[in-house]
This record gives C-alpha cells, sequence and structure tokens, in this order.
C-alpha cells in the first residue's frame, strides 16, 4: 500500500515526540516540520542510490536510418542513471530479451540489428519534496523503505536537541537499510557488443 508524504511526517514526529497525536501545531512541531523536506530528500537519494531504485521504462521505436545513440534523459525527463541493464522487444504485444546494447555516459547505444518497439528499464531520480509538497503525495518507495525513512529523518532532525537519540535513530536507519532486498530487475539479454570492433 503506499505511503503519503504526510504519512511519513507523522512518523517522524512520533518519533521526535513519542506523542500519541503529534501534529499539534507548537513551535517545536512547526520547527522540526520545516526540515523535514531536505532530511526526507537525503534519504531518499540513500534509499534509493544503494538499496531500492526506482526503477521506470521508457520505449524506443528503432528504425533502420535511426539514431544509433539517444540520450535517455530526453526520453525520460526522471532519468537518473542506467542502473542494471535491462531491454525488451516488442512484438505482438509479448515482450522478448534484447541484447548487443549499451550504457554509456547516459546514452543508450543501439546495435545495427535492432528494429522496431522497444522497451528500456531505467534508475529513476526520486522525487524532490519542498514545503509546497501536499500531505497527500504518494512517495514512490516500497513499504519496507517507507517505514525506515522517519528513522533517517528524525536522525538528521535531532542532531542539535539530543545527539545520542539522533546516533541512535540514525544507526537503527543503517542496519534496517543493510538488511533491505531490492526486488529482481528482470531477465537480461547475456550478450555483449564491441564498441571498438576488437573482437
Amino acid at each position: 500500500m503506499p505511503v503519503t508524504w504526510g504519512e511519513v511526517k507523522q512518523a517522524t514526529l512520533q518519533k521526535l515526540f513519542a506523542a500519541q497525536d503529534p501534529l499539534t501545531r507548537n513551535e517545536a512541531a512547526i520547527r522540526y516540520t520545516e526540515g523535514m523536506p531536505q532530511a526526507a530528500n537525503e534519504g531518499l537519494a540513500l534509499l534509493c542510490a544503494e538499496n531500492l531504485p526506482l526503477r521506470r521504462c521508457v520505449s524506443v521505436t528503432v528504425t533502420a536510418d535511426g539514431p544509433r545513440a539517444v540520450e535517455l534523459a530526453q526520453l525520460a525527463p526522471d532519468f537518473w542513471r542506467a542502473g542494471e541493464p535491462e531491454a525488451y522487444r516488442k512484438e505482438e504485444g509479448r515482450l522478448f530479451c534484447a541484447g548487443g546494447f549499451a550504457f554509456a555516459a547516459g546514452r543508450l547505444l543501439i546495435p545495427p540489428h535492432w528494429r522496431g518497439e522497444y522497451e528500456i528499464w531505467y534508475d529513476a531520480a526520486p522525487p524532490r519534496l519542498s514545503a509546497e509538497t501536499p500531505d497527500e503525495e504518494e512517495l514512490p518507495l516500497e513499504q519496507q523503505a517507507a517505514v525506515i525513512l522517519p528513522l533517517y529523518m528524525a536522525s538528521q532532525l535531532y542532531k542539535d536537541d539530543d545527539s545520542a537519540l539522533a546516533t541512535a535513530y540514525r544507526n537503527e536507519f543503517e542496519a534496517a537499510r543493510a538488511a533491505l532486498r531490492g526486488l529482481n530487475t528482470g531477465v537480461r539479454a547475456e550478450s555483449w557488443a564491441s564498441l571498438s570492433g576488437w573482437t
């Protein structure tokens, strides 16, 4: 079940105040809430970079006279990095492993034999949260990552008030993060292509 930004904020305040209803608009709660977007962005970057990347796909149509290199950022505005190499050829509603491609400096290098429509997978950038982000916005995180994000946020927000508790929260976050397991990213084609012509 998706988690919302408001739920993450509430869970973080519960750790900071250990209260039943921490969203009362007192001065301390307001101060912590104002610092939450930056703390959340840092935590999201850590989780998505090393543990559970946000896998997305984009379609590419290849013709005989088409380009042999395509900037992935032009095809997918949320492109962050290539991640696990993964590509499929679409044919009659089915997907078939596509080989011979490569990623280089954010570009998809298309082999000469490709024709038709292909599905290219990549790692998307995590969303950038701000003070204007509505509480109802769903975060694109798996449940196992969403439940530990408040630990990281609390560890950063509590540094000045209680360094010992902040350290304990950070240690708990890192232990839980180390135990995270990413989902299988799918079948890959076990083939390669020489860019220099060497065989």
